[in-house]
């Protein structure tokens, strides 16, 4: 048999366990589960491409929940069994077996499904964005690709998307002479960036995400930083700090990108990181001080995820500022 990059990465029959796993692979959220859970089964593959992930998960129970943005993460899903709902501030996809459907990185979801197999293509931000302004040109290479939560932009699209991750994850991934090959796995990834920037809208392509104007003045962005460094204690959304600042979404997502090549909401996370750390400072652990409650004060319910975020920050674990 041929060597595969499509590995097994976890299959449990604990919930709890699924859902930590997927808190470190996309995003923390925040989800209820109904059905048999005594007949849970949750399963991810995923087939690893350095700078893009192709995946399959299986996860048996329903699911009601909101998940936190993905920031530097872009995400693109075909379901292939179960029913799946995702919201977001501006869009809804009600999706069935065979939807192929993409997801807004810089906003928290809803989402809702029930019993679901789904593929998904999961490739950095910055690499899109690189060879977009090849792709397109140097004159866009000062502006981000914004992608929204929706469908394709045609039936032909969309099946001509499936087609490309039926051959990355068929004959790319089992071909060891292909995986082997940086010059190979490049001109794969040029193929999906190009063909994920014709099939789903985005502002590089779409006329109705281009019409959202130029990016907010700086002046904007520094009015959004003041009040999310005031309000980093309170339950922020995008739209409730684009509001702050007196500009819309989109216009204060492009202005931060092109400024400090972060999102709204990644900033507003460094900035309780850095309340965490302080507080972490300033606690006694004689007095009952833990670190999962310092974070869960500043808004990072996952203790794993945030040991990282903390450690990648600040050189050191969070255990260790607590004891000083």
């Amino acid at each position: 048999m041929a060597e595969t990059l499509m590995r097994l990465s976890i299959d449990t029959p604990d919930p709890d366990e699924a859902h930590a796993w997927l808190r470190n692979a996309y995003a923390d959220h925040h989800v209820s589960l109904s059905g048999p859970s005594n007949a849970f089964r949750f399963s991810h593959s995923v087939a690893d491409f350095g700078s893009f992930k192709v995946g399959v998960a299986r996860h048996s129970m329903a699911l009601r929940g909101t998940w936190d943005p993905l920031d530097d993460m872009l995400l693109f899903s075909h379901l292939l069994e179960g029913r799946f709902t995702i919201r977001s501030p501006t869009a809804e996809v009600a999706a069935g077996p065979g939807d192929v459907f993409s997801y807004d990185p810089d906003v928290q979801m809803a989402v809702s499904w029930n019993d679901i197999r789904m593929a998904q293509v999961r490739i950095e931000r910055s690499v899109v964005e690189r060879l977009a302004s090849e792709m397109f040109g140097d004159d866009r290479r000062v502006h981000p690709i914004l992608f929204d939560t929706g469908r394709p932009v045609s039936t032909d699209k969309a099946v001509h998307w499936k087609r490309l991750m039926q051959y990355v994850t068929n004959d790319v991934a089992k071909n060891p002479a292909a995986h082997g090959s940086p010059l190979v796995l490049r001109q794969v990834q040029r193929l999906v960036v190009a063909t994920l920037l014709d099939t789903f809208p985005n502002s590089g392509t779409s006329p109705d995400l281009r019409s959202t104007g130029a990016a907010a003045s700086p002046e904007a962005v520094r009015r959004a930083m003041v009040f999310m460094e005031e309000h980093a204690a309170e339950d922020l959304d995008l739209t409730a700090v684009a509001r702050a600042a007196h500009v819309g979404p989109r216009a204060l997502q492009r202005a931060f990108r092109r400024a400090m090549d972060r999102t709204p909401m990644a900033y507003l996370r460094s900035v309780r990181l850095d309340h965490a750390h302080e507080d972490l400072r300033a606690a006694d652990p004689g007095d009952g001080s833990t670190v999962g409650a310092i974070a869960a004060r500043w808004g990072f319910g996952h203790p794993g995820r945030f040991a990282s975020d903390y450690r990648r920050r600040f050189g050191r674990s969070p255990s260790d500022t607590l004891r000083g």
